[in-house]
């Protein structure tokens, strides 16, 4: 069993949620991520997660959603956004999102490849 599947929607992630602070919509929500992968639901609202590691933290049964590895199995599907499909093209090309030819950011230290 995923620890996603262990969630009980008792929505106390949403309190330290960057995303959702910013957003106030419940599908942004850790919740409402959890609720989606209960769903096998393949959908881009994924990558508005930061992967700050808040809901986890936040959550009163330590649950880790998992939302970087659903991220890259999204990608495997090529389901993305533009920006995220850009941001790895940076990353591919320049070994930092940004697409700075200057950082030498190692890019297998960042998420999506």
């Amino acid at each position: 069993m995923e620890d996603y599947e262990k969630c009980t929607l008792c929505g106390l992630c949403k309190v330290n949620c960057p995303t959702f602070q910013v957003l106030k919509n419940e599908g942004d929500s850790p919740r409402g991520k959890a609720i989606l992968m209960k769903k096998e639901c393949d959908d881009p609202i994924f990558f508005k997660c930061n992967l700050c590691g808040a809901c986890k933290t936040s959550c009163p049964m330590g649950i880790d959603l998992g939302l970087k590895q659903h991220r890259a199995k999204l990608v495997e599907k090529d389901i993305q956004t533009d920006a995220n499909k850009k941001m790895i093209e940076n990353v591919r090309k320049y070994g930092n999102p940004f697409g700075d030819p200057d950082d030498d950011s190692d890019p297998d230290e960042l998420y999506c490849c």
